[in-house]
């Protein structure tokens, strides 16, 4: 996306003269696949499919870029990153995607950005489908959103990389991973780019690892138990663009077992 907007940039600037206020929303669905009754000592391999769509209230405006989301995970969720192969962002990012980093490969979808003028009507933005490939980062620690365009896309963009890192999170919630999208996927010849709609799936196929020196079989996350459905939450951190002023937008619901 380095190269966006140079191939626009006459197009768009001819209608981004005006601002408007928005309003931004965020929502966020999640859908899980596993077979028979998971508990604490035998948790079930989980796939995990995250669906994130950023949008305007009314719909259809191009909204405020958003430099930050945090997807939390509930807490009978649980995160086996630490024992499976692994990469550092600096050897995808930007660059031909390494042989070696396929095994650390955790699973695959799709987003779409918008470059344009915030407030402005999306018809008038550019619009960039990508693909995603997610990449388990450095020790379990962080993952990867590695984002390519699709084939016939406005522009050629190459394993860009969105680093998402794992932190501790409370109540119903076991952990969060906190997305931080790099400043030149969120601006670029005063143009603004706004990463609106994300679709990944979290492969739940079992892989032989190393857990204290004894090999085991298991998924990238597993869950203990579900009775029902599990609490689920993302919110997104926008940046006004007329103010400047960061406003965090939350989406809190759940999915079902």
């Amino acid at each position: 996306m380095r190269r966006l907007v140079l191939l626009t940039a006459v197009a768009v600037l001819a209608i981004a003269g005006v601002a408007y206020a928005i309003d931004d929303t965020v929502n966020y669905s999640a859908k899980l696949a596993f077979k028979g009754k998971p508990t604490s000592k035998k948790p079930a391999n989980l796939t995990y499919t995250g669906i994130l769509k950023v949008d305007t209230n009314p719909p259809g405006s191009q909204p405020d870029t958003a430099p930050m989301t945090s997807v939390y995970y509930p807490k009978a969720i649980k995160n086996n990153a630490k024992y499976f192969p692994y990469c550092n962002q600096s050897e995808i990012d930007g660059q031909p995607f390494p042989a070696k980093c396929k095994k650390a490969i955790v699973g695959k979808g799709t987003a779409s950005s918008l470059a344009g003028t915030p407030g402005n009507p999306a018809s008038t933005s550019v619009r960039e489908g990508l693909t995603v490939t997610a990449v388990n980062g450095a020790k379990g620690k962080y993952v990867m959103l590695v984002l390519n365009s699709v084939p016939g896309a406005p522009v050629a963009i190459t394993n860009r990389v969105v680093p998402g890192f794992v932190v501790k999170a409370a109540g119903a919630f076991g952990f969060l991973t906190r997305f931080q999208v790099p400043a030149d996927l969120q601006e670029q010849l005063g143009l603004k780019i706004a990463l609106t709609d994300f679709n990944v799936k979290i492969s739940g196929t079992p892989k032989t690892v190393k857990v204290n020196g004894k090999s085991k079989k298991m998924s990238f996350l597993q869950i203990t138990s579900c009775k029902g459905s599990v609490p689920i939450k993302a919110i997104t951190q926008f940046v006004d663009n007329n103010t400047g002023q960061k406003r965090n937008v939350s989406s809190t619901s759940s999915a079902k077992c």
